[in-house]
């Protein structure tokens, strides 16, 4: 006998979980990335190999990718209307402003738990924790070191999508 869940995340992200012994599928597993697939990023990265190689490496785990190269086009795309964005992956070193001021202002004008919005950063490990709590602190709800690896990005997104859905 098995038990099956099936969960509705915001923004037609749809999961799957079934009990342990069950189908080890990846439509099925926790740990796998089929359902990152269909997920609408917005990209927000100033630097173009930065914003390229991102933008592969999601798109290889399934998602639809739009790059945006600066915080105001950012603001612009994700709007105060509703859009079809449901994470924001975010530079927080953007040249016309900074990450966590674009990250306030969309948590302003849009609900305090989506989109969902990922920092993007460089900063060494001395400097994770404190960043981690201020990422917190302004509404973020995830953080991603560069440079951006297949899996680091993947185990960070799986993580926060998978949190939002307990939320739900």
């Amino acid at each position: 006998m098995g038990l099956i869940l099936r969960f509705q995340l915001r923004q037609s992200i749809s999961l799957t979980i079934s009990e342990p012994g069950e189908s080890t599928s990846s439509e099925h597993h926790p740990n796998s990335n089929s359902f990152l697939r269909g997920l609408q990023v917005a990209l927000v990265e100033s630097d173009d190999l930065n914003r390229s190689v991102t933008r592969r490496l999601l798109e290889k785990l399934g998602c639809s990718v739009t790059p945006l190269s600066s915080g105001y086009e950012c603001l612009s795309a994700i709007g105060p209307a509703t859009s079809s964005f449901q994470v924001v992956l975010l530079d927080l070193q953007l040249p016309d402003l900074d990450g966590f001021e674009v990250a306030a202002r969309i948590r302003k004008f849009r609900s305090r738990s989506w989109p969902l919005i990922l920092a993007m950063t460089s900063s060494s490990a001395a400097e994770e924790d404190d960043l981690w709590e201020k990422c917190m602190q302004m509404g973020l709800n995830g953080v991603i070191r560069k440079p951006i690896l297949l899996q680091g990005i993947a185990n960070e997104l799986r993580r926060v999508v998978l949190q939002a859905n307990r939320v739900v």
